[in-house]
């Protein structure tokens, strides 16, 4: 193995931590060739509220994560989950890397390795202008997720969850919008 490729799998690794079965993502994606044409697209903060805006999805889910974040690499497996478990009812996960554009090679590599088969975004422009575009209270500390009804922002936090807590925020949006929220 190359020094590159050891550097790769030692960060990759928390990723693979309690496979379920050889070959087994923890997420149930199964290893494989990467899916086919995967890109990063430099999207602007207020370009990011507008598709947010424009998302055909009862939910949003706006997380921002980098490659150099442990605890993002960490809650990868749970993001895609929550993902595959609460699209068919009315959500839509938008990940959006904080890398530098540096670094978007990077990125592609762990998105390729995590089987992301769905559009991905990478910051562009100034720091301050995305993050005031997302939360003016976020301090930009990653990974941060947010969670948009109708383009309006329902949720947010800062740092990790687990697909426990990504799923208790998604479902309690959704009560509150089909009017069954205590």
């Amino acid at each position: 193995m190359s020094p590159r490729s050891i550097a790769i799998a030692a960060l990759l690794s928390p990723l693979f931590i309690g496979c379920t079965a050889p070959g087994q993502m923890p997420w149930g994606g199964v290893w494989g060739p990467p899916p086919a044409r995967l890109e990063l697209h430099p999207i602007t903060g207020p370009e990011l509220r507008r598709k947010i805006g424009e998302a055909d999805a009862e939910l949003v889910l706006v997380n921002v994560w980098a490659t150099w974040c442990t605890s993002c690499r960490e809650e990868f497996p749970d993001l895609l989950g929550i993902r595959r478990t609460h699209s068919p009812r009315g959500l839509a996960v938008v990940i959006v890397s904080g890398d530098f554009p540096s670094e978007s090679e990077r990125a592609l590599e762990f998105l390729a390795t995590a089987r992301v088969d769905f559009p991905t975004y990478i910051k562009k422009g100034k720091d301050m202008e995305f993050i005031d575009a997302l939360h003016r209270e976020w301090s930009g500390a990653l990974p941060a997720t947010f969670l948009y009804a109708d383009g309006q922002l329902v949720d947010w936090w800062e740092g990790s969850a687990s697909y426990q807590e990504f799923a208790a925020a998604v479902d309690e949006a959704l009560a509150v919008k089909s009017g069954r929220a205590q």
